[in-house]
């Protein structure tokens, strides 16, 4: 063994004798009439030798401490895991201690043999030892990860579940490691065992029996496991508790499987057959080549051994193991013991204190009085409060045990207490704790709330004082505003109803004076009547004349008398003044002379005097009329037609002229007079919608005063009530 450690070679005779010494004190001092399981044979030297071997060969060196100290952990493992009584556990430590000072008195034995002593590979590359306190902020990390991922379970990382953890741990580790775990109700068996599994990336399996599982539904299980362990070469850890073990038959082909790794005829027919190929296939992907079913099925049965890993678990028989260890004798020479039994009083204190975290516990004034019972004997005096409380916790559940113990013996009755109630009377208090606190927290929170509304009442009855005082001045402003609208209003009415009475007079004059318009206008536009139609045939008469009747005048050298007296009274009418016929042809010849004709601005160009000019020297001239001159030209006689209609037309125009100033008069008084009364019957809507807007803001101020009131009501009511 010591090969893989030249340098530790000089110790083997020391270390097999302490070896033996130790297995042969626990051989004597323990026998299978105390226990049924307390039975040592040389297996035992060879498990804690190949033990010893694995944990060597992967170290470069190793001191004699640190062999020492592998030597005795490996010796409490076997020896002492399997212990039931606490005094049984203490004489293996003073075994082992005398065994090394007996074989190892040159080593440093203080520190090779403190407890505790705990080996594990989770923190190193090798199973080396590690400390407690490291070992539980590792596993707490981890443990989250398993609650999230696996089993959410409130998991108390006490001292005895560390050691639990890594006895476990260390079965996995070992070829054909099985692992039998014995203890109450409640101790956290299946929960770590599952936590171990995970812990080294094993598949975990567990019987779930029901109503009607039998035999068949167990094979159909085991066969199950053994195909993944075996043929898929996964690793799996199977865990059977007892309370799933209905029937013989289970524990018989589990005690075979332990013993050869294999349940004679559970693969049978087809399931054979099926079992062969998948092996065959599994060979083949570990680059074996096997086809005759013997070495198939061996081939098998060693992936079994190497892949599965059984756990059971069970309660302490009340009469022993002697029976189960008849029936089942595998179970006992090819599992590794360990024994969980009842929690300790220092798993208590640590899962009472650890559980009750979420309360708060901690008082700094706290005094923990002198009589305070120590339930817990490793009690760091004096107490905490939180310290204190955990000890009472635990003193509760040793007091439920005695008095389970006096009925017991008195009445022989038997009462289970186990760590699950321990657990479920934690969470009643914490309950419990949460529950009166928080109905404490309610009536604090009553009493606050009753305070705050006192001091907010006494605030308010300011404030609604302060508001009251602002409410009557509002009042006061807006009663003196509203009144001061109703003036306006009834003056306004008042006004608006004169200028209506002045714009109904305006009104009356004004239909008088279009009345007389009417009168004058009809006058002046008869005798126009008689006048216009005759200019106007003039007018169009000139136009029609014929251009080369026109121009034949204008090519006269001696014209006829007729046409030289036409012509010249046409050339005076237009304002041209001219001596002699080539004058007048001048004046013809123009382009514009027609034109001017048409032109022609009675009003304008014809004056008084030009009209007397042209009565005396052309109109009461005999020959001076349209017949005879047109006898002489066909041209001049429309022109002498023209001139003598424009003569007369402004004679008449002259004669209607003060009546037509009349009319304008008249009309320029009525505009004067429609405008006046368009002002007026402005400023009377103006003064209507004035007064309209008047109603409206004095219907807002009489109700914003009502609402003041109301309000001054309502605050004096409310001061009166505060």
């Amino acid at each position: 063994m010591l090969k893989v450690q030249p340098q530790l070679r000089a110790h083997a005779g020391a270390l097999t004798g302490a070896m033996v010494d130790v297995y042969a004190a626990s051989q004597r001092r323990f026998t299978a009439d105390q226990q049924a399981h307390y039975v040592y044979s040389p297996r035992e030297l060879t498990r804690w030798m190949r033990g010893m071997h694995e944990a060597l060969a992967p170290l470069e060196a190793l001191s004699v401490e640190g062999l020492v100290r592998l030597w005795a952990h490996e010796a409490l493992r076997l020896f002492q895991d399997r212990l039931v009584a606490p005094a049984e556990r203490a004489w293996t430590d003073a075994a082992i201690d005398a065994a090394a000072r007996a074989h190892f008195p040159a080593a440093d034995l203080g520190a090779a043999l403190a407890r505790p002593i705990l080996f594990s590979s989770w923190l190193t590359r090798h199973y080396a030892p590690v400390a407690r306190e490291e070992l539980r902020d590792y596993m707490r990390a981890r443990l989250r990860v398993f609650c999230e991922e696996e089993l959410d379970v409130p998991l108390v990382l006490f001292n005895d579940v560390l050691d639990h953890v890594l006895r476990i741990d260390r079965v996995f580790r070992q070829p054909q490691g099985h692992a039998l775990l014995i203890g109450v109700s409640g101790a956290g068996k299946t929960t770590l065992a599952r936590f171990a599994a995970w812990m080294n990336g094993l598949a975990v399996v567990q019987v779930r029996a029901h109503r009607g599982y039998g035999a068949a539904d167990f094979d159909e299980d085991l066969r199950a496991v053994l195909r993944r362990s075996g043929c898929g070469g996964e690793r799996v850890c199977f865990i059977l508790d007892e309370s799933n073990v209905l029937d013989a038959g289970f524990l018989e082909r589990m005690n075979t499987l332990l013993a050869s790794s294999e349940v004679p005829g559970l693969f049978e027919g087809d399931d054979l057959a099926a079992l062969l190929t998948a092996c065959r296939e599994g060979a083949q992907r570990d680059g074996l080549l096997l086809d005759a079913p013997d070495e198939l099925f061996r081939w098998f049965t060693q992936q079994v051994a190497r892949n599965l890993h059984v756990v059971f678990t069970m309660n302490p028989p009340a009469a022993g193991l002697a029976q189960r260890a008849a029936t089942s004798p595998a179970l006992f020479n090819r599992c590794v013991l360990d024994w969980f039994g009842d929690w300790s009083d220092q798993a208590l204190f640590q899962v009472a204190r650890e559980l009750t975290l979420r309360v708060d516990l901690d008082r700094a004034g706290f005094a923990a009085p002198d009589t305070l019972p120590v339930a817990y004997a490793g009690l760091a005096l004096p107490a905490s409060h939180r310290d204190a409380v955990a000890n009472a916790c635990v003193a509760a559940h040793q007091a439920v045990r005695a008095a389970n113990a006096r009925l017991r013996r008195r009445r022989g009755a038997v009462v289970h207490v186990t760590p699950r109630h321990y657990l479920d009377f934690l969470q009643h208090l914490q309950r419990l704790y949460f529950a009166r606190r928080d109905a404490l927290e309610e009536q604090q929170r009553h009493v606050n709330v009753g305070l705050d509304k006192l001091q907010r009442t006494v605030a308010q009855v300011s404030e609604l004082r302060a508001a009251l005082r602002t409410t009557q001045q509002q009042l006061r402003a807006k009663t003196a505003e509203a009144d001061a609208k109703l003036r306006q209003m009834v003056q306004d009415q008042q006004e608006a109803e004169r200028q209506q009475q002045a714009a109904a007079a305006l009104q009356a004059e004004l239909a008088q004076s279009e009345a007389a318009i009417g009168t004058r206008r009809a006058e002046v536009v008869r005798d126009l009547e008689r006048a216009e139609p005759a200019v106007a045939d003039a007018q169009r008469a000139v136009s029609n004349i014929k251009k080369q009747h026109l121009t034949e005048v204008r090519a006269m050298a001696n014209p006829p008398a007729a046409v030289k007296l036409a012509m010249d009274g046409v050339c005076t009418l237009l304002g041209h003044r001219a001596p002699d016929w080539k004058a007048l042809q001048g004046v013809i010849r123009r382009d514009d002379f027609i034109a001017s004709i048409v032109r022609f601005d009675t009003d304008a160009q014809l004056t008084r005097p030009l009209r007397a000019l042209m009565r005396r020297q052309f109109l009461a001239l005999p020959e001076f009329n349209f017949e005879s001159v047109s006898r002489a030209s066909k041209a001049c006689g429309p022109l002498v037609k023209w001139v003598v209609a424009q003569v007369e037309y402004a004679e008449i125009l002259e004669r209607v002229g003060p009546l037509r100033a009349e009319v304008a008069r008249l009309e320029q008084d009525a505009a004067d007079t429609q405008a006046r009364a368009g002002a007026l019957q402005q400023t009377v809507r103006e003064l209507e919608a004035a007064i309209a807007g008047y109603k409206d803001e004095y219907a807002l101020l009489i109700a914003e005063t009502e609402r003041l009131k109301a309000e001054m009501a309502r605050v004096e009511a409310k001061v009166a009530r505060s």
